[in-house]
């Protein structure tokens, strides 16, 4: 008996330490400000070990995506190897046409759920 508690010890030990050590490489970022696309890219660059780095906008600053900045942003993005998402309900919200987006601009249906699900699938979820 006192072996399989000397055991179980070893193993529970084991199991936390592993846990500690495990580290994801993948994060998701929620914004609802075009302007915060630069600091969110920059510390995008500086992640020299990331395996994935989504940026989802939403909310009533969506309307920014059509501004001739936003083409130096979709840029950046790609060289970054960043994807860039954009709430459809802030855009069926606000009346914009998804089809009048940059082809660049991946359009999902809920800018929470869709984070959600990432922080779920082992992303680091952070939300400005």
């Amino acid at each position: 008996m006192k072996k399989l508690i000397q055991i179980l010890i070893v193993l529970v030990g084991f199991g936390v330490t592993a846990q500690q050590t495990t580290q994801t490489n993948k994060f998701v970022v929620l914004t609802p400000k075009v302007e915060q696309l630069k600091p969110i890219l920059l510390a995008a660059d500086k992640l020299t070990e990331k395996e994935d780095f989504q940026i989802v906008l939403y909310g009533q600053n969506v309307t920014d995506i059509l501004k001739a900045e936003m083409e130096e942003y979709i840029r950046w993005a790609q060289k970054s190897e960043v994807n860039l998402a954009v709430c459809k309900m802030s855009l069926n919200k606000l009346q914009i046409d998804p089809a009048s987006l940059p082809k660049e601009l991946e359009v999902v249906d809920n800018a929470f759920l869709t984070a959600f699900q990432l922080q779920k699938a082992g992303y680091i979820l952070l939300n400005l």
